[in-house]
């Protein structure tokens, strides 16, 4: 059973609790908007996963398999006290290396895209990241440590990591000077200068102690959070893709094979002579991204999510038994469904007609029994409520907007 069916209800839990918990004290923690893009960004980062099958993993067991210089006794406390030291270690570099390499940030930088900071952010995770990061492992196969091990020590870190994504964590002492707690982590995401490429640990800080990246959070300056180069969209395709677009066009307009090759693996922002880096504005005159959030964009929001999260629980459950193209087509149904929540959001003009396609074919589609494998009668009753609860919703829209005599050119008072 995979792991992330468990995983998926419990971090959830722990974002509506935490956004309950601010909105109790007051606190503007959360911005719907924003924390749906987030869980949208997730559910397609474990919708890519469901379509490559755990490749990564399948590869790091035939190194082990084929050059592993030690065999390893799973009941040892040992090999799991070494696995979970040189894990730890790896995603340091990992982590680094996608700060400090622009290929590698383009993959990572979609974790950072959010301008607001909440256990939904730990949530937003790249769709690409999977296509690199492996690499930086393949030392533990080398040694020989066991699949098992390594994978139980990477979900370990996952699940530690998602704590640390939250505001409502002060300082801990003692805790901060040996793990990567909230306030650690939260310099992590800042733009302030002061913040920009530290604190790079996934559970233990004391590698950006020996290396030379560790800062604390200051008291007196608030951390702003985001990018120096904002998203300024809610698309979740936009977030993983943007910066590989821009990548492709620096590399174009750049003259000479060295630069051109500077400008993919060279650090974020570098600049030669015939195109150098943009300045940023300080961290004091950013403005968040935001879009107006109208009372049905907010249902349908939550509704649209739901179906998200409904469908992608289905394709982890059904993807073993599914070939490769169903997997595939099931992820694009995934992906599209994500990107045309975001249109909703961001008040494209052609957003209320793409969507209500959608919903009603994917309706039409669970109605008859076609789908992508059996669907239990629960869960293919609960969609079809939501699908024509998310039609009714859009329909509601679509006919006030008509009432009032506004253009179907736009919805949200954002313009196309």
């Amino acid at each position: 059973m995979n792991p992330i069916l468990f995983a998926i209800p419990v971090f959830m839990a722990f974002v509506g609790l935490e956004a309950w918990l601010a909105w109790r004290r007051g606190l503007k923690v959360y911005r719907l908007h924003d924390a749906l893009t987030s869980i949208n960004i997730g559910a397609m980062s474990e919708t890519i996963r469901a379509l490559l099958k755990l490749l990564s993993v399948a590869v790091y067991a035939l190194v082990v398999e084929r050059v592993g210089a030690f065999s390893w006794d799973l009941k040892s406390p040992w090999v799991w006290v070494l696995a979970f030291f040189m894990y730890d270690f790896f995603y340091y570099w990992a982590h680094r290396s996608g700060h400090e390499v622009n290929l590698l940030w383009a993959a990572h930088v979609v974790h950072h895209s959010s301008e607001d900071y909440n256990l939904s952010t730990a949530l937003r995770q790249s769709s690409t990241n999977q296509v690199f990061y492996w690499l930086f492992y393949l030392p533990m196969a080398i040694v020989g440590i066991p699949v098992t091990v390594f994978v139980i020590i990477a979900l370990i870190s996952v699940v530690y990591q998602f704590w640390s994504h939250t505001q409502l964590v002060g300082k801990l002492g003692w805790a901060d000077r040996v793990f990567v707690t909230p306030s650690n982590h939260r310099v992590h995401h800042g733009r302030n200068d002061y913040c920009l490429d530290k604190n790079y640990g996934g559970t233990l800080i004391i590698w950006d102690r020996l290396f030379g990246t560790h800062v604390a959070e200051r008291d007196d300056e608030p951390v702003v959070y985001g990018t120096l180069v904002p998203l300024q969209s809610w698309n979740p395709l936009w977030g993983n893709l943007k910066n590989y677009v821009n990548i492709w066009r620096q590399v174009r307009s750049t003259s000479g094979w060295s630069n051109k090759l500077m400008r993919v693996f060279a650090p974020p922002g570098w600049g030669s002579a015939d195109a150098p880096a943009p300045s940023m504005p300080p961290a004091a005159s950013f403005s968040r991204f935001d879009t107006p959030a109208l009372k049905w964009q907010q249902v349908y929001g939550l509704l649209a999510s739901a179906a998200v999260f409904g469908l992608l629980i289905h394709l982890l459950i059904a993807a073993p038994s599914l070939s490769v193209p169903q997997r595939a087509a099931y992820a694009a149904l995934l992906v599209i469904h994500a990107v045309g929540m975001a249109w909703v959001f961001e008040g494209k003009s052609w957003a209320l007609h793409f969507e209500a396609a959608r919903a009603a074919l994917v309706f039409g589609a669970l109605a008859a029994g076609l789908w992508f494998g059996p669907v239990a009668l629960p869960a293919q009753v609960a969609a079809i409520v939501v699908l024509a609860l998310s039609l009714a919703v859009l329909a509601q829209a679509r006919a006030e907007r008509a009432r009032l005599g506004m253009p179907m050119t736009g919805v949200g008072g954002v313009s196309a």
